[in-house]
């Protein structure tokens, strides 16, 4: 995270010498002399953390950051004084300030306090992330149980047309002029049956099969069922690791989240990009198999970034909005975590991580 903070204060060689310090504890300081200046630097750029002197020329810093605090109720603000009084303190702190300090002060004692506000920070985009993953799991539940019920129905009705579907093409001679018709209607409904089956693995994404399975399996069938149709004119580059790397999922569900993605990389590039494929061993804490695939189209806008994992939300004007939407339900119900952005070649990039076995684990399920 960019640490930016913002110094409010009239006596620029302080303001100076303490931006010119804390730069060198990597934080982005910006400089006000005044209360008009804070507000109009907060305007144009986002700030966490600001430090005001209560003692602002002509101006009353308590009231200032009342004002502050009122127009931006996530700032953070650490006020500072020369003139450190029971009264000022407790002024400060009603205005809402976090912190308070009183010149002269060490600058180890100004970092403590710094560090502080910036773990606050860390703590408010980590609470804000976990009610957006949840709002987001309610929403792709929600999604999963509409699925299922609209499957379970539409294949009923699918299963009635492919069968008068098949009595009328085996009774027309392959020369009549309706065979055709009859052909394509039964591949219509060949790949609307493909779609019901994935819209129910969504609605059972749920249960994951007790015994782990290999993810380089379905990772190498998904590129091999794409590589000489769909993606033909793409390379595919695919870097696997030279042991298993087991993990309690379905295989069909693995290989249905990189043909979605496979997809996305050829709908993207026009179908002549490069897509990197890439599966490796993760120890953050736990064990984790990550699966980043990138391609080299144009990426994700900020406006798409910002709802690409909502369920039903497309870009494409035949899409169905729940490819990603699947891959995130994946994530969650298995421990592990999805995210995607945009990529050092520009174009998408998505990271799959999964719980998978360590390889204390590995060796002792192949003794």
């Amino acid at each position: 995270m960019n640490r930016r903070l913002l110094i409010i204060d009239d006596d620029a060689d302080f303001a100076v010498a303490t931006s010119r310090a804390l730069a060198l504890e990597n934080l982005d300081c910006r400089i006000a002399p005044d209360g008009a200046t804070a507000f109009a630097l907060l305007e144009a750029e986002p700030v966490q953390v600001a430090l005001l002197d209560i003692r602002l020329g002509q101006e009353d810093g308590v009231e200032i950051a009342a004002r502050l605090l009122a127009r931006h109720p996530g700032l953070i603000l650490v006020i500072m004084t020369a003139y450190a009084s029971v009264d000022s303190a407790i002024a400060a702190l009603k205005a809402g300030a976090y912190d308070y300090l009183r010149k002269p002060f060490f600058l180890d004692q100004l970092m403590r306090a710094l560090e502080r506000c910036f773990q606050l920070v860390e703590l408010r985009a980590a609470k804000a992330r976990a009610e957006r993953q949840l709002a987001l799991l309610h929403r792709i539940e929600v999604t999963s149980q509409l699925a299922a019920g609209l499957s379970h129905d539409f294949k009923n009705m699918l299963a009635v047309i492919q069968a008068n579907v098949t009595v009328i093409e085996d009774g027309l001679p392959i020369g009549d002029g309706l065979f055709p018709y009859a052909r394509d209607a039964r591949k219509a409904v060949q790949s609307a049956d493909g779609l019901v089956q994935r819209l129910m693995g969504f609605a059972r994404n749920g249960s994951a099969p007790a015994a782990p399975v290999d993810l380089r399996d379905p990772i190498r069938a998904a590129v091999s069922l794409l590589g000489g149709t769909l993606c033909a004119g793409m390379t595919i580059r695919c870097d696997l690791p030279d042991h298993p790397l087991r993990s309690p999922v379905a295989p069909e569900q693995i290989q249905t989240a990189l043909v979605n993605l496979l997809i996305n990389a050829r709908d993207a590039t026009g179908g002549q990009g490069r897509v990197d494929i890439v599966l490796q061993h993760l120890s953050q804490g736990s064990d984790y198999a990550r699966l980043v695939v990138e391609d080299d189209g144009p990426g994700f806008s900020a406006a798409t970034l910002e709802r690409v994992m909502e369920p039903l939300f497309t870009t494409k004007p035949e899409g169905t909005g729940l490819g990603l939407a699947m891959i995130q339900h994946l994530a969650l119900v298995t421990g592990g975590s999805f995210g995607v952005g945009n990529g050092v070649m520009g174009g998408a990039r998505a990271v799959l991580d999964l719980p998978c076995l360590g390889q204390d684990q590995l060796s002792g399920a192949n003794m």
